[in-house]
C-alpha cells in the first residue's frame, strides 16, 4: 500500500481515478457538495488530494486543508472516499498526524456521518459538536 500526497500539477491527471470515490463521499452532504465542487477546490489549491494505492490501483482518496484559527492551526480532513479502510487507516492516521505537525498544526479535525465516531475513537478522536438541520418544504 502507498499513501501519497498528489502534487497540485497532477490533479487533473489522477482525477478520473478518484472522482467517483469522492462523489460517494459528497453524496452524504444532502446536495451541499458534489465531485465538481471538490475538483474546483483542488484546482484553486485550497485543498490537497491524497491517494491510497494498492498494487498501483487507487483504492481510496482523501482531501485535506490547513485551517488557521485565532489560537491554533488545524489540518482538516474534508473528504474521504474509497474502500479497504481497515487496510490503510493506521498508516493514513500516522502520516496525516506527522504532516499536520510538520505544517505547524496542533490539531486534526474533520466532519462526517455518525459512524465515523466508532472508527476514529480508537485513535483518540472525540466528537466536538453535532449539527442539526430542518428541511423546509411545502407545508
Amino acid at each position: 500500500m502507498i499513501f501519497t500526497l498528489v502534487p497540485h500539477e497532477y490533479t487533473l491527471t489522477v482525477w478520473p481515478e478518484v472522482a467517483e470515490m469522492l462523489q460517494k463521499a459528497a453524496k452524504t452532504t444532502g446536495g451541499r457538495f458534489d465531485k465538481m465542487n471538490i475538483l474546483d477546490e483542488l484546482m484553486a489549491r485550497t485543498i490537497e488530494l491524497w491517494i491510497i494505492y494498492e498494487d498501483n490501483t487507487p483504492v481510496a482518496a482523501i482531501t485535506t486543508r490547513v485551517v488557521w484559527y485565532k489560537e491554533f492551526k488545524a489540518l482538516s480532513i474534508d473528504w474521504v472516499g474509497g474502500t479497504q479502510m481497515k487496510d490503510w487507516l493506521d498508516e493514513v492516521m500516522s502520516t496525516l498526524k506527522k504532516y499536520a505537525q510538520d505544517n505547524g498544526c496542533t490539531r486534526l479535525e474533520g466532519r462526517g456521518r455518525a459512524g465515523w465516531k466508532r472508527v476514529l475513537s480508537r485513535y483518540g478522536w472525540k466528537p466536538d459538536y453535532v449539527s442539526y438541520e430542518l428541511e423546509l418544504g411545502d407545508e
